[in-house]
């Protein structure tokens, strides 16, 4: 498992240093329709859901703040409490219990577009 997330950190990573302009954005909008679309039912993750998610979980840009931020995004689906409901294809492990809410199967390529999102994320 650890290798499968290493080989996805770096493929994502190699995709933002290799992308030219109108294909990072057009990455970069299709991060932010996965954000949109799975993410923002738990976390704030711009300002557009400002009042929305979870009280108790940390919004996109708290968690950009933090030192280690590439590593916790790269690797969220296998961070707790995400594998319960999170399904990275060709990554994540097998469920061995049901999903505590309603299930998200992602494709590597919706993961690297999520974190081209979040590097454009300003810092404040």
């Amino acid at each position: 498992m650890r290798m499968k997330i290493a080989a996805l950190c770096g493929v994502a990573a190699g995709m933002a240093l290799s992308l030219n302009g109108a294909l990072a954005d057009d990455l970069n909008a299709a991060g932010e329709r996965v954000a949109t679309e799975h993410c923002s039912r738990c976390h704030v993750v711009s300002d557009a859901n400002r009042m929305g998610g979870i009280g108790s979980t940390p919004s996109f840009k708290l968690l950009r703040r933090m030192q280690d931020w590439e590593e916790r995004y790269s690797t969220f689906f296998a961070r707790n409490p995400h594998p319960s409901f999170v399904t990275v294809e060709g990554v994540s492990l097998e469920r061995a219990l049901p999903p505590n809410a309603a299930p998200i199967t992602l494709t590597v390529g919706q993961v690297e577009a999520l974190m081209a999102y979040i590097r454009t994320m300003k810092v404040e």
